[in-house]
């Protein structure tokens, strides 16, 4: 017995119009993709809504922009994100302080985390979709080679969306709001999530062959 793994599209991308990543979107639809820099992730972001329709958002990175920040209100304005949670590292605090402030008064503190994290990934749900995206972009424009995978899943067999959920809800759950700048406090909370130990489970996204 033989098992191929689901349809995927495989893409470079040069061009300054993300919405040529969605060409195929679907349920069930994957993209692998590599990019000049030429878009952001939050072009990204704005091309998977005009698939999905309004949607909730939920963003975890390193970094992110005050502009970036402002083009993600300008989309809860137009009904495009009906809620936005965002998750970034400790040191934001203290690497972006001048943003702090300016960011809580968009989103409010009670939409905001900090973890110790490097990790880049983007969920987006309604009731139609759940998308994950998973990038080496931060929430700002930086004009490298950038890599993305983008999953766009039915809400009823979401397992990719629903494993990277997981931590999402642990960390609004567990953190306090808002930016904690403290690393034993994200730490503390982040060796909660990871307690388990290795955790491993067989994604069911085959077919037989």
């Amino acid at each position: 017995m033989e098992f191929r793994f689901k349809q995927s599209e495989l893409g470079v991308f040069n061009s300054a119009n993300s919405d040529k990543v969605f060409g195929g979107f679907k349920p069930g639809w994957r993209m692998m993709g590599l990019s000049r820099g030429r878009f952001s992730l939050i072009d990204l972001i704005h091309s998977a809504l005009k698939k999905t329709g309004g949607a909730h958002v939920i963003v975890t990175t390193w970094s992110a922009g005050i502009k970036d920040a402002h083009q993600i209100k300008w989309m809860i304005e137009s009904d495009l994100v009906r809620s936005f949670k965002l998750i970034t590292d400790h040191s934001y605090v203290t690497r972006k302080k001048k943003y702090l402030l300016s960011i809580d008064d968009l989103f409010g503190a009670e939409n905001i985390r900090t973890s110790e994290i490097h990790a880049k990934f983007v969920l987006i749900h309604n009731e139609k979709y759940k998308v994950c995206m998973r990038t080496s972009m931060n929430l700002n424009a930086n004009k490298t080679c950038e890599s993305f995978e983008i999953d766009a899943e039915d809400p009823a067999e979401a397992e990719i969306f629903d494993f990277y959920m997981a931590f999402v809800e642990h960390t609004f759950g567990d953190m306090p709001k808002g930016w904690v700048g403290s690393s034993a406090i994200v730490n503390n909370s982040l060796d909660k999530f990871f307690a388990c130990g290795e955790n491993k489970k067989e994604y069911t996204g085959w077919s037989e062959i």
